[in-house]
């Protein structure tokens, strides 16, 4: 099984070995229980430009050292569109504003091939506003916008390095499954091993 959704940084090899927490949820007929105080906009009401620097703010993925932090924000955002493949659908995916400011970012994402099914491929909360519980909120309106589209369930996975996000997993009720070894190539592509 190949899945995109990571850095482009590799080691010296050009593969990259990982470990991921999966997590899955049943989220038909899913509602955000927070009192939720951002306005959320699709990524196709925004200058790309403003869409790459909130990222590169609060990147998904492992900064290159020495790499031009916009253009490896772009290459990773593109991995992602690739990887969404036939149901990538950009008006599903939310800047999150407060006091017309952007604070963060959720990609909930259909899977192209298993329709019932889909994913947050990224999430993101600047760094000056981390640690006030805002991930959670905007992983649940993530969870909200799939189970509106009609998929019966989630499936999310982080890098077993990144406490914060299996926190925010654990917050929206997300059952934590397999740890899995990850082989990345230098285009960033994942395969199980």
């Amino acid at each position: 099984m190949l899945l995109a959704m990571t850095s482009l940084s590799m080691t010296e090899s050009k593969i990259k070995i990982i470990e991921k927490q999966y997590a899955r949820r049943d989220i038909l007929g899913y509602r955000s229980p927070y009192k939720d105080p951002f306005e959320y906009r699709p990524i196709t009401s925004v200058e790309m430009d403003e869409v790459y620097s909130l990222i590169a703010k609060a990147p998904f993925f492992d900064v290159i050292p020495g790499t031009d932090p916009l253009s490896q924000t772009q290459i990773e955002f593109d991995i992602l569109v690739e990887f969404a493949g036939s149901a990538y659908a950009p008006e599903h995916w939310l800047i999150a504003f407060k006091d017309g400011n952007p604070v963060g970012y959720v990609l909930p994402q259909r899977y192209w091939d298993v329709p019932e099914e889909g994913s947050i491929f990224a999430l993101g909360v600047i760094p000056e506003l981390q640690g006030r519980g805002y991930g959670k909120i905007i992983h649940s309106k993530g969870l909200e916008v799939l189970a509106q589209l009609g998929m019966a369930s989630y499936v999310g996975s982080t890098e077993t390095k990144n406490p914060a996000m299996i926190a925010i997993f654990l917050a929206n009720d997300c059952k934590l499954s397999k740890i899995h070894r990850i082989e990345v190539d230098e285009r960033g592509l994942q395969r199980i091993i």
